[in-house]
């Protein structure tokens, strides 16, 4: 029974001592000057970069869609361009869904510096009174607080910091080739549109009746081919471009945190047990002599 004593009576002196360190701003100032900061700089940094290429993407979307939507002496153009207009559009489609993911993750990280601390003064207190008082719904407390507060204080923003740093080795190349080459597909393909709308090549009118003259057929088709050029390598960037983004706002981050969930999963069921157990809060071996 000494030995009980002095074994419950530590675990509460730890516990104590920890809600103290939670209580009093401790472990959140800690949390703020390891754990969110790289997380949020991530974040950051990939919002900036989604919203470079968005922009981008936008402007170079709106030239093709113009082009896409007219033909000249019966060439149609949007047969030329309509692969790379539904590349674009794709590409389009992800960078948004994208950038609107990276400024959701940006409130999620501002509610773990909220909640994680939160949680984790909760969880201390529970376990505090676990020592003093047995109930079922007191270990259901726990295990459940212990679990949101693994996620809030540090699964999420690890998974973000872990995910940017992988990212740095697949990904950045894939932008780097994004930035440059989509600048250049710029360039050169206002070019051509310039070239088929000086001298009355031809004339863009609206979306359903564009106005079309045509004097100098040849010069017009040669302007054509070209532009057929310039557009054939550009949908297998587009794609792995948007692979990328899909691979680290979404795929990555949720299968990391599935690991660590799975992972919290398992180290409170093996603390407290499964939620549907009968079984109180584990004893140990001097505790369980006694009974």
């Amino acid at each position: 029974m000494e030995k009980l004593n002095r074994t419950r009576l530590i675990r509460v002196g730890v516990l104590f001592a920890l809600n103290v360190l939670s209580v009093t701003g401790v472990f959140k100032a800690l949390q703020d000057r390891t754990i969110l900061p790289p997380a949020r700089e991530y974040v950051e940094r990939s919002q900036e970069k989604a919203l470079t290429a968005f922009i981008t993407i936008s402007v170079v979307k709106g030239l093709v869609a113009v082009v896409e939507g007219s033909d000249v002496v019966g060439i149609e153009v949007g047969d030329i361009v309509q692969p790379l207009y539904d590349a674009i559009d794709i590409t389009w489609k992800v960078l948004a869904a994208s950038l609107a993911t990276l400024y959701a993750l940006e409130v999620l990280l501002v509610l773990c510096g909220t909640l994680g601390g939160f949680f984790l003064s909760v969880l201390f207190i529970v376990l505090l009174v676990l020592q003093l008082v047995r109930g079922e719904a007191l270990r259901r407390a726990a295990y459940f607080t212990g679990i949101l507060a693994f996620f809030f204080f540090v699964a999420i923003p690890l998974t973000l910091v872990i995910g940017g740093r992988l990212s740095e080795g697949y990904s950045r190349p894939i932008r780097l080739q994004f930035d440059t080459r989509m600048e250049e597909f710029r360039q050169e393909f206002q070019e051509r549109v310039e070239e088929m709308q000086s001298g009355d090549l031809i004339e863009f009118g609206s979306w359903t009746d564009p106005g079309i003259s045509f004097p100098s057929y040849h010069i017009v088709r040669a302007i054509l081919t070209d532009m057929e050029e310039l557009v054939k390598e550009l949908p297998e960037l587009l794609f792995r471009t948007g692979v990328t983004w899909l691979l680290d706002v979404a795929v990555i981050p949720m299968g990391l945190l599935f690991i660590l969930y799975r992972l919290a999963l398992l180290f409170m069921g093996s603390v407290f047990g499964s939620p549907g157990a009968r079984s109180g809060f584990p004893l140990d071996k001097g505790e369980r002599s006694c009974k």
